[in-house]
């Protein structure tokens, strides 16, 4: 008879937070693919409560070992790095692309980015990996710091999405799928998707400590190819189905929205086309967050991330 599964203890961080493009993992579950690969997953939303901003988040649970592993930003290892602090690598890519959006009160089919001069942009989330990458597109313009007025949101999202429809707010800067349902019922309009005009970079990935790794690499190696599994079926699927899939997931969201936002990120390359972290994303992602201001200097490939082990076989 066959034993139980491993088990590998996923955080989430904020059990409020519905982040659309971190679905593969509940693409992977509602398809069985964690356990036809050899391993169970659960799910938790331990969020930390430190104030500090590389250690507040899903990140505590990891370095206690309440959990696992957790999905972020390896904007948060590399600044870990920078300071000596090496608990923690990132060894599953999952979100290879700047997720946020700028949408208006209507449309602007000739929307440029030089638009944004003398004008106001409401940043609703104030999430630090978008923040800086938002202020690092307005530098390139020549936007930055002085021409654009970047305020943060009030806390009320539904106010500021409201606020933007009406004119009030020239535009709102936030995560599609937050944008998803107003964009969807035509009350405010795309008028730039960030993912291209900053590139191919690691924008979230699944993050462990190296021990952990090293101590169950079997069902480590077993859920990144099972979220190998789930970024392929998300790339060959088309957007309805895969919101029909994981819409249990996301209560938050509506289902026009969500249908919405998961259209939006396959088009952009938003979910990651595997587990590996290309070097050269890295690099790239490094050198903006140095050029934002978050690093000293960029920081290398190796003190962020571990190869991908799906190479290893099911025992």
């Amino acid at each position: 008879m066959r034993g139980a599964l491993p088990e590998l203890k996923l955080n989430q961080g904020d059990a409020t937070e519905s982040r659309a493009y971190y679905c593969a993992h509940f693409v992977a579950a509602e398809l069985g693919m964690f356990a036809e690969e050899g391993v169970a997953v659960s799910f938790r939303t331990v969020c930390g409560e430190s104030g500090s901003t590389i250690l507040g988040a899903q990140i505590p649970a990891v370095i206690d070992g309440t959990a696992d592993l957790a999905i972020g930003g390896p904007m948060l290892l590399m600044r870990m790095a920078e300071e000596g602090d090496h608990r923690l690598v990132a060894f599953c890519g999952a979100v290879a692309a700047n997720p946020w959006v700028l949408v208006a009160a209507g449309p602007q089919p000739n929307f440029s980015f030089t638009d944004l001069r003398g004008r106001t942009v409401r940043d609703i989330a104030r999430i630090g990996t978008a923040t800086l990458a938002f202020t690092w597109l307005l530098r390139r313009h020549g936007l930055w710091p002085d021409a654009v007025r970047l305020e943060p949101g009030s806390g009320d999202e539904l106010a500021d999405i409201a606020a933007v429809a009406s004119g009030a707010l020239d535009y709102g800067l936030h995560s599609l799928h937050a944008l998803g349902t107003a964009v969807a019922e035509g009350r405010v309009a795309l008028v730039a998707d960030l993912a291209p005009l900053t590139g191919p970079i690691p924008w979230s990935a699944y993050i462990a400590r190296p021990e952990r790794l090293a101590e169950a690499p079997l069902a480590f190696a077993a859920f990144t190819r099972a979220i190998a599994r789930a970024l392929a079926w998300i790339a060959g699927t088309n957007a309805a189905d895969v919101a029909t899939l994981v819409e249990p997931r996301y209560p938050a969201l509506s289902a026009h929205g969500l249908r919405r936002a998961i259209a939006g990120y396959k088009l952009s390359g938003t979910f990651a086309p595997d587990p590996r972290v290309p070097r050269a994303d890295h690099d790239r992602f490094a050198t903006i967050l140095s050029e934002a201001g978050w690093l000293r200097a960029p920081v290398p490939y190796e003190a962020v991330f571990a190869t991908p082990r799906a190479d290893i076989p099911k025992r």
